[in-house]
């Protein structure tokens, strides 16, 4: 569920952008990001750890997404932002690029020097930050690569935390955000309401205000409806990766 306003953000919508394959790119994407976050309201501290933070993530996808195999199309990088509850109310800024093997890292320099503060940097600023293996959300043919995120925080008292998304509709979103990356599936609705996604080797249900699902014979997640964004990447991550089929009994 893309949304062009960033209030859209606190029903579970996703703001996404292509940014420039060139230097202009994170310039680009601090814009995007100070915009979106004074459009919420955010203390301005936070502002600056998104502007700082999504500046070096958009330099590092720059530098390496040439990275990515030769044999294919390079794929522009893009901006994803979204909100997430679970496991706190916190912003989530994600730079997606090509180079799926490249991963990044931390640099042992220390923040003042001029080479190699890079995602330490990130670190330094934000909630939390990682890397992990997803599709792409704007361009064509679901582009595989990697995106590069982190968290920043919320206000305790985020309209989000309130809000009520209906099953039916939660269920929909969810498996056309799916289809879109490229993956297939059905859904059914039982008489009670409860739907059920079924994907390629796995399950989803969703019930009154989780999605529920096994990532493994004994790992069961549950993510609330309105997590929309954030349960959509850990499923293109789980299918996307997964080696072996899930295991998806029915929940008692």
């Amino acid at each position: 569920m893309e949304v062009k306003g960033a209030w859209g953000l606190v029903t579970g919508g996703l703001c996404a952008w292509r940014l420039p394959e060139d230097e202009s790119g994170p310039a680009a994407a601090r814009r995007l990001v100070d915009q979106t976050m004074s459009e919420l309201k955010l203390d301005r501290d936070v502002i600056e750890d998104g502007r700082l933070a999504v500046s070096e993530t958009a330099t590092n996808a720059l530098r390496h997404a040439g990275t990515a195999r030769s044999d294919r199309p390079p794929t522009p990088p893009e901006l994803w932002i979204w909100a997430r509850t679970v496991p706190a109310p916190q912003l989530i800024v994600s730079v997606f690029d090509g180079a799926r093997t490249s991963t990044p890292h931390t640099s042992r320099a220390g923040l003042l020097d001029e080479h190699g503060k890079g995602l330490q940097l990130v670190r330094e600023v934000t909630a939390d930050w990682g890397s992990a293996p997803t599709r792409s959300r704007v361009n064509p043919a679901s582009a595989r690569g990697k995106a590069v995120w982190f968290a920043l925080p919320l206000p305790r008292d985020w309209p989000g935390l309130h809000y009520r998304v209906h099953p039916g509709t939660a269920a929909q979103h969810l498996l056309l955000n799916l289809t879109r990356r490229g993956f297939t599936g059905t859904r059914n609705t039982s008489e009670d309401g409860m739907s059920v996604l079924m994907l390629t080797d796995l399950n989803v249900w969703v019930h009154r205000r989780t999605f529920c699902w096994w990532s493994t014979p004994h790992r069961y997640v549950r993510r609330p409806l309105i997590d929309l964004q954030e349960t959509t990447e850990l499923l293109v991550r789980h299918l996307d990766t997964a080696s072996a089929p899930a295991y998806s009994p029915t929940p008692r």
